[in-house]
């Protein structure tokens, strides 16, 4: 089976790649806008093709003979007008797979809801809208997962720091909001079983193990640590100041903390139970159990 991995040299993408390599019946390609930024790993052992879903070209190259496409793909770094270079994205994507006779495509965006959505979720739910608009022409398999917990995220980079650095933490109202933390791990597992799911309907599939807040997930990420934590509410901070504030104890960039307490402010957690009705065999490991992974 070809497989094509879009978003390879981000978190998730390089993580899942690798996972795609160790299974003997696929063949992997990239397409990577800078075939020079490759990481290492892919060098040899899976085909690259330069360019992204903005040129044509490479898209209809990348996407030739592709049973299976991975769309990780988003604009959270551009400067200017995201939310229209994401849609357009999407478009450019799932027309070249139409084209190209694609069976699938594996979209991860985010949970929530479109009508409480942060500017940077309610982007990522409308990439899964555009890429699932043409049910009767390809198939879309979309995962919507909450903050993930792995060594290489920066939600966990943000979590692990603010705990470390901070013993007593003033915190904005933005904490007590539910989300639903899901292990890096679990998260790949879904991503990779998808490509062999018997089924052809389009799927939206929520992915966690339980609903917390953001308070929650330091208090117990702490107890994890052998810390503990204070938090003091102080509800003058707004997202703006408690990004600065994530700013100066984490070494995330203000655009990634910006996202991640904008999209704190609504609840962002599973509304259906397709994960579990779809991928039996998948248990999502507790959040101690991905802190205690992800700092090993």
């Amino acid at each position: 089976m070809n497989i094509l991995l879009t978003g390879a040299t981000g978190y998730i993408g390089r993580n899942l790649g690798q996972r795609l390599l160790k299974t003997p019946h696929l063949r992997l390609r990239l397409l990577i806008r800078d075939a020079a930024r490759t990481p290492e790993v892919f060098k040899n052992r899976a085909e690259i093709v330069e360019g992204d879903t903005f040129q044509h070209d490479a898209l209809h190259e990348a996407l030739d003979g592709i049973d299976t496409a991975y769309y990780l793909i988003h604009s959270m770094q551009a400067k200017g007008n995201f939310e229209e270079l994401d849609r357009l994205s999407a478009r450019n994507f799932k027309n070249a797979c139409i084209q190209a006779g694609v069976k699938r495509i594996i979209y991860l965006g985010g949970l929530g809801a479109r009508e409480t959505a942060s500017k940077h979720l309610l982007s990522r739910i409308e990439t899964g809208e555009i890429l699932s608009e043409n049910p009767s022409e390809i198939q879309t398999v979309w995962f919507r997962a909450g903050i993930i917990i792995g060594s290489g995220s920066a939600s966990f980079q943000i979590i692990r720091h603010l705990v470390r650095k901070l013993p007593v933490m003033t915190t904005p109202r933005w904490v007590k909001t539910k989300t639903a933390p899901i292990a890096v791990d679990n998260v790949l597992d879904y991503l990779v079983d998808a490509v062999e799911l018997d089924t052809d309907k389009n799927l939206i599939i929520d992915i966690g193990k339980e609903s917390m807040s953001f308070k929650d997930m330091l208090i117990r990420a702490a107890k994890v640590m052998g810390l503990k934590r204070w938090l003091i509410p102080v509800p003058f901070l707004t997202p703006r100041l408690s990004s600065y504030w994530l700013l100066l104890v984490t070494p995330v960039s203000f655009r990634i903390t910006r996202a991640l307490v904008d999209g704190l402010k609504s609840e962002t957690v599973i509304t259906n139970d397709n994960a579990r009705l779809f991928f039996p065999r998948i248990e999502p490991i507790s959040f101690e159990e991905a802190v205690k992974s992800a700092l090993s």
